[in-house]
């Protein structure tokens, strides 16, 4: 028995983070790049000149990827019912790394929408340093090392979640380790140079991991649907 009754919390989890990637990633890049998007980093006074609240908008729609993560992450936990242990405990682990994880980026977000937004709105040259420190436009900022390592612990639970699907759906268990390698090998290309990230590699290694996260919550959402319509019939 695999089944408790949260294949439903699994799915409205996946449906929502797949909303957030999706709002926050593609969607929410094409609106800011068409309507005002920010120049490369120069200076914080050259990103205040040019910041805009619609530049935020990714942020936002954030807010809503991390939310449907942490519910993927306590469905799985919740929803497993066979007798290994270890699956048990790496589920376990998975949700505390997501919660971890989600912790990191909500800070990361509300820095941009609040915080840095204001002193952006407001600016004054004595503020150079927080907005350099804070905004994601600058590749050398603190917030950049947070939001890498953010999703490098999404990587590991992600990861100790593919043991969900050990015999039951090896397509979804594969990407799921698969995604995991790719956010790791990211931590380390930060460690190694952290302005790899808004490079052009650093711009097509995120949209593929995009990508590829976006393939598995559809999976994901399309494999415990049918367990609930199983379950209620």
């Amino acid at each position: 028995m695999f089944t408790t009754g949260y294949n439903k919390l699994i799915s409205i989890g996946s449906g929502i983070s797949l909303a957030g990637f999706l709002l926050s990633g593609l969607v929410g890049f094409v609106i800011v790049q068409w309507t005002n998007p920010q120049p490369p980093w120069v200076s914080a006074a050259v990103f205040s000149a040019d910041y805009h609240v619609v530049q935020d908008l990714p942020y936002y729609f954030g807010f809503l990827l991390i939310g449907g993560m942490i519910m993927l992450a306590a469905g799985h936990y919740l929803n497993y019912s066979g007798d290994n242990r270890q699956t048990k405990f790496h589920l376990l682990v998975a949700l505390c790394w997501t919660i971890i994880f989600a912790s990191l980026i909500f800070f990361n977000y509300i820095c941009q929408t609040t915080f840095v937004r204001h002193l952006a709105m407001d600016y004054k040259p004595e503020y150079d340093g927080f907005i350099a420190t804070f905004s994601m436009a600058n590749p050398m900022s603190l917030s950049w090392s947070i939001e890498m390592w953010g999703y490098g612990y999404l990587g590991v639970a992600n990861w100790l979640m593919s043991s969900y699907y050990l015999n039951r759906n090896d397509l979804i268990r594969g990407l799921l380790i698969t995604n995991g390698v790719m956010s790791l090998a990211g931590v380390g290309l930060t460690i190694v140079d952290i302005q790899w990230v808004l490079t052009g590699v650093g711009l097509i290694a995120y949209t593929i991991w995009n990508l590829l996260m976006i393939i598995i919550l559809m999976l994901i959402w399309r494999f415990n649907n049918r367990e609930d319509q199983r379950m209620a019939a």
